[in-house]
């Protein structure tokens, strides 16, 4: 009564499981960094403003078929 039983350890890991499970960690690394950069590219690549918006002044000339009238 009262005496514990000693915990028994896990079975040890097989090295090769280790060894694809840190290639797969690796590779999903690599194509998280790759998103991020084409993420990072494109927002650049847009036209960004202030906060304050644009004050040019709007150009509200009629047009004909698309074009300007001149």
């Amino acid at each position: 009564m009262g005496m514990k039983r000693a915990p028994q350890m896990p079975p040890p890991v097989e090295q090769s499981v280790v060894d694809r499970t840190a290639e797969k960690e690796a590779k999903l690394e690599k194509e998280k960094g790759k998103m991020l950069a084409t993420k990072k590219k494109g927002q650049y690549g847009t036209v960004l403003t202030s906060g304050m918006g644009v004050e040019d002044e709007a150009d509200t000339a009629k047009t004909a078929l698309g074009g300007t009238l001149s």
